[in-house]
């Protein structure tokens, strides 16, 4: 009975949470997200609620991370801000 559960087809429902895990890991990496960031931008794009808010959480953690301060943590804030909406 159990192989014949691994050769079932996903669902449809399965799939598309698939495809969003890929795309959403994808993009993860592809703005080079790490611990904090990562995991709350991962959160938020699963669960298909990416907002404002939510991309100031992920970008202020990046900015977290990476040390930055004053004005390169502002104009990097308001870069990732753009790229990101």
């Amino acid at each position: 009975p159990a192989l014949a559960e691994q050769d079932k087809a996903p669902t449809p429902a399965q799939a598309a949470q698939q495809q969003r895990m890929t795309t959403c890991n994808a993009d993860a990496s592809q703005k080079s997200l790490k611990g904090d960031a990562r995991q709350n931008y991962m959160s938020a794009c699963l669960s298909g609620k990416m907002n404002q808010t939510t991309l100031m959480k992920v970008c202020n953690a990046e900015a977290t991370q990476e040390k930055m301060t004053s004005d390169d943590r502002k104009a990097y804030l308001s870069t990732c801000l753009k790229k990101s909406a």
